[in-house]
């Protein structure tokens, strides 16, 4: 059986990693994020106690790509590397080292999209769907021959938290039929088509989220459904606080004025310059969940978010 490294920083590669073990894969080390990486990912996840159940080597790490950390996996000698979720880019010298090569995944249609945060992006951008793509790691970034790859729909309803659900679940199933494959030697892959190549994504960051009430209400609504949990979510300021927006509803019935606050059938409603969004669920920063009505009263009514 293959002796794997599996690399990986976030939920999504958590919940993978635990379904490999759990079909007895024999997954000999992992790497994580170092627990200060925490402020810089929304979905972080620590492996350790999961590693430890299963009796896998683990090591946290600030850079892959260290010496030291380099030289553990030469040590190691792996015939598979399996990256999932990881934002460094591996240096040669660490992708040449197994036999099998290196595995990583992409929540896009390669090579239509590339680059970062691809479930935000999605839905910011409006794609109807989109994919969840295994391909070999090469120099360079998302850019290396596809492995297998299954679209999955993304729909009105759908939000981060719902794609990123989706995404782990064609995560798991994908890697059973692949893992046979690559430890028989039967796996096969295509190069990438680059005149397929449409856009690469830039990093998004926490004050990506921040809302601006001029835009329309489907721009501010597609921004709250794409930056809700795991991500740090949509904010805007009220009374001189941080109010996250968890969960809001397109209407487009009325356009009021951007940021204005209305109370209307014992629900929130915000204009904008192209209707209105209703507030479902907020939080103020580092407070608990809450549904909007909870926070506002009729007082507030007339009164605008920053």
């Amino acid at each position: 059986m293959m002796k794997i490294i599996f690399i990986s920083g976030v939920k999504f590669g958590f919940d993978v990693l635990e379904s490999i073990l759990e079909k007895n894969w024999k997954i000999t080390a992992s790497f994580s994020y170092l627990p200060e990486k925490k402020k810089f990912y929304s979905d972080y996840a620590n492996f350790e106690n999961l590693a430890k159940k299963y009796g896998v080597i683990h090591k946290q790490v600030n850079n892959i790509n260290d010496k030291e950390n380099i030289d553990l996996i030469k040590k190691i000698s792996p015939d598979l590397i399996l990256v999932i979720g990881w934002s460094q880019l591996l240096k040669k010298e660490i992708i040449d080292i197994p036999k099998l090569g290196v595995i990583g995944s992409h929540p896009t249609e390669l090579p239509k999209y590339r680059g970062r945060a691809p479930i935000p992006w999605s839905i910011i951008k409006e794609l109807k769907k989109s994919a969840l793509t295994f391909f070999y790691i090469q120099e360079g970034i998302d850019n290396g021959d596809i492995i297998i790859q299954k679209q999955f729909e993304i729909t009105d309803m759908d939000d981060a938290s719902s794609l990123y659900e989706k995404m782990t679940s064609l995560g798991k199933n994908m890697l059973s039929e692949i893992l046979p494959l690559l430890d028989s030697g039967k796996i096969t892959s295509k190069r990438q088509n680059p005149e397929m190549f449409i856009e690469n994504w830039p990093k998004r960051t926490p004050v990506d989220g921040k809302i601006d009430w001029s835009k329309s209400a489907k721009e501010i609504h597609n921004l709250t459904r794409a930056t809700t949990c795991p991500y740090p979510g949509a904010f805007t300021y009220f009374k001189n606080k941080k109010l996250i927006i968890w969960k809001s509803t397109l209407d487009n019935s009325s356009v009021q004025e951007s940021g204005k606050i209305m109370i209307e059938n014992n629900k929130v409603k915000i204009g904008t310059c192209n209707g209105s969004v209703f507030l479902d669920v907020v939080s103020y920063d580092g407070n608990e969940k809450k549904n909007a009505v909870e926070i506002f009263s009729s007082s507030d009514v007339g009164m605008k978010l920053e």
